[in-house]
């Protein structure tokens, strides 16, 4: 079976978040320059703001879950974890807000091997439920 690569669903209100990070990073940045003097600390300041840039956007674009071959990859900007289908004792919707690899409350909170978890939001539960062989638990 081909690989299916599902994108994260993404709350308006992540992305909006994100957004103001980025605004708030630009605008802090530049204000902070006109006011250093030493081009050192404007160095620091510039590659700091883009390094906070760019792994927003790494997290926003970059967040996304591929079944191949029975295991789940899961990447969200420069973080992967990687989940054996086989190993999966329970699959469940949530809309925990704990910190995982989701860009979504929308959530399945999958268990797996001994006392292991992680919520994921792909946009297509459904497709995603079917591809690695699992029903919702209830």
């Amino acid at each position: 079976m081909a690989a299916r690569k599902f994108k994260s669903k993404v709350d308006r209100w992540i992305l909006v978040l994100i957004l103001v990070v980025i605004v708030v990073q630009v605008v802090a940045v530049t204000a902070a320059i006109t006011e250093a003097g030493e081009p050192g600390m404007i160095t620091s300041l510039i590659l700091a703001m883009i390094g906070i840039v760019a792994l927003m956007v790494w997290l926003l674009l970059g967040t996304h879950y591929t079944v191949d071959r029975g295991i789940i990859r899961i990447v969200s900007g420069p973080f992967r974890w990687k989940v054996p289908v086989e190993d999966i004792t329970s699959v469940r919707a949530t809309r925990n807000p704990l910190s995982s690899p989701a860009l979504s409350l929308d959530r399945l909170s999958i268990r797996y091997g001994k006392r292991r978890r992680i919520m994921i939001s792909p946009a297509d539960k459904a497709g995603f439920l079917k591809a690695i062989g699992h029903e919702l638990d209830t």
